[in-house]
This record gives C-alpha cells, sequence and structure tokens, in this order.
C-alpha cells in the first residue's frame, strides 16, 4: 500500500512555499492517520458496473484540513486542496473468484489534487491511479449481502498502481483500499438511508433520483481517536451508483499512558465531492504491460 504521506511530495513552483508546506503538514497527518487507526479496505464508491463497458463518472470538489495549532498566536491553520477523482470501467474479462470463472471489470481510480486557487498542474505525487479487477458479482450494490453480512470490501482479482511519475506496480489482490488514497471514505457499519424518498442530483444537465444515506464510523486506540461521518447520495442509474458525497473526519491524539479525557483536537477533515460529468468513452490511462 502507498504511505499515506505520498501527497507530500508535491514540489512547489513558482515560489509557493506556504503551499508546500501545507502539503507536508497534510501528508504527515494522513501518515500518522493510516500509521495508527487503519481501517478495513472499504467498498463504498462502487455501488455498480455499469452495462457498457467505457462508461466513466468524475467527480470535482474541495478538501479541507484544519490543522490544530494550540500554542500559536495565529491559531490553528487551515489547509485547502481542490480534488478530482474519476471512476471508469477500462476493461471486461473472465477471472477465477472463489473458485469459478466469472464475469470481471477492470476498473480505474484517478485522483487529482492541488492546492486550491493556485492555478498549476498537480505536483508528481498530486496525480494517483488505481486499476483492478473486479468480480462483477460482487458488487450488489447494497451495504449488507442476503445472508445479512456486511459488506466491508470489494474483492480484487489483480491490480496495478501509479502514483505521479513513478513506475507502474502491481497492487496485491484481495481487495481494494478505497481510504485514504483514492477517498476518505471508509467502511460505515451503520450506513442507512436518511428517508425512503429520492432526492433529484444534476449531472451534466440530466437529473437522476438519489437516496441520501448517513454513516459513522469512530475507531481508538491507546493514543489515537477518530470519527469518521459521511453523508452518501446513491443514484442507481449513474455509473457506479454514487452521484455526491461528503465526509467529516475528526481526529483526537494523547500520549498512550494519558487517560480518556486528555484526547485533544488534532486534525478536523471536510471533504465535498460531487459527480460532474459521465462519459461511454474511457480508456485505461495504464497502458497494458507497463
Amino acid at each position: 500500500m502507498v504511505r499515506g504521506d505520498v501527497l507530500s511530495q508535491f514540489q512547489c513552483q513558482n515560489g509557493c512555499v506556504m503551499q508546500c508546506r501545507w502539503l507536508r503538514l497534510w501528508g504527515l497527518a494522513c501518515a500518522l492517520f493510516v500509521g495508527n487507526l487503519a481501517p478495513v479496505s472499504a467498498q463504498v464508491l462502487i455501488w455498480n458496473i455499469p452495462e457498457t463497458d467505457g462508461s466513466w463518472i468524475r467527480f470535482e470538489g474541495n478538501y479541507r484540513q484544519t490543522q490544530a495549532r494550540p500554542n500559536v498566536a495565529t491559531g490553528d491553520a487551515l489547509l485547502e486542496w481542490r480534488q478530482e477523482l474519476t471512476i471508469s470501467s477500462v476493461g471486461s474479462q473472465d477471472g477465477e473468484y472463489q473458485g469459478r470463472t466469472v464475469p470481471c471489470r477492470w476498473v480505474e481510480f484517478k485522483s487529482v489534487t492541488k492546492p486550491a486557487g493556485v492555478d498549476q498542474p498537480p505536483g508528481p505525487g498530486g496525480v494517483i491511479l488505481y486499476k483492478v479487477l473486479v468480480p462483477v458479482e460482487a458488487v450488489i450494490g447494497k451495504p449488507v449481502d442476503g445472508e445479512s453480512v456486511p459488506v466491508t470490501f470489494l474483492p480484487v482479482l489483480e491490480g496495478l498502481r501509479k502514483v505521479g511519475d513513478r513506475p507502474v506496480e502491481k497492487v496485491q489482490a484481495g481487495a481494494l483500499a478505497v481510504y485514504p488514497h483514492i477517498s476518505q471514505l471508509t467502511y460505515y457499519p451503520d450506513l442507512a438511508p436518511v428517508t425512503n424518498q429520492a432526492e433529484e442530483i444534476t449531472v451534466a444537465g440530466e437529473s437522476f433520483p438519489a437516496r441520501v444515506n448517513k454513516g459513522k464510523r469512530e475507531l481508538q486506540d491507546n493514543r489515537s481517536r477518530s470519527v469518521n461521518s459521511a453523508t452518501l447520495w446513491l443514484a442507481p442509474k449513474l455509473p457506479f451508483g454514487i452521484a455526491k458525497f461528503t465526509v467529516n473526519v475528526e481526529r483526537d491524539q494523547k500520549l498512550p499512558t494519558a487517560p480518556i479525557d486528555d484526547f485533544r483536537r488534532v486534525t478536523v477533515i471536510d471533504v465535498e465531492m460531487t459527480a460532474v460529468e459521465v462519459g461511454q468513452n474511457a480508456r485505461s490511462e495504464i497502458a497494458a504491460g507497463e
């Protein structure tokens, strides 16, 4: 797995020293979070497999991180980035899954992150690509299966990853970890619809019915505590089944031997991502044989 500080490798252009400092802080926070409280692999970005191979959907939004600075006179630091996430179906083939040969689909995730308000391309670590082979039958569009077992991960038979300008590398088959390199979304044990009525979401001028779902995941050990809360707008008629999502992550720290009451807020992360475009002409950005 790529370490959580991959985005700290952004290179500053045009003398943007402050932007680089922000990115290093963000990378450090992610690395600490992953090291202390690594969650299970999640599949909350994939709720259906599009019938048409080549289908894709692109999200745009904001990533904001408030970094606590209790000993600084100017107060907490607010760090902001612009994000894009594209999910694409880029190939079909059969694969071996649970002792059987089944139809599978190559799904590619492209995450692009760059400083907000800066007209410059992402740095060398600002583009992350994952390409994974997923059994179609494993994507059921529900948080629990027919036997009421939580669907906590997305099975992966093969996978490739490319970070910035680095060479393509294989990822360990088994399950796709969405958090934190593709999205701040994780597995939510209590994910459920807020209401039985659908809300209309407009994507590229077309309206789609979406059900609002909310969930929360809490993790704690003797030095770190986090609460990851999300709202998902699930839209079955869109490719991959999600139209919009928001995530709030609050993270606290204390000394390992200190009591629970000593937890203090370290970071707050807020993410808002909305689908802005769909299409049916996707091509993989990781060429076969790389």
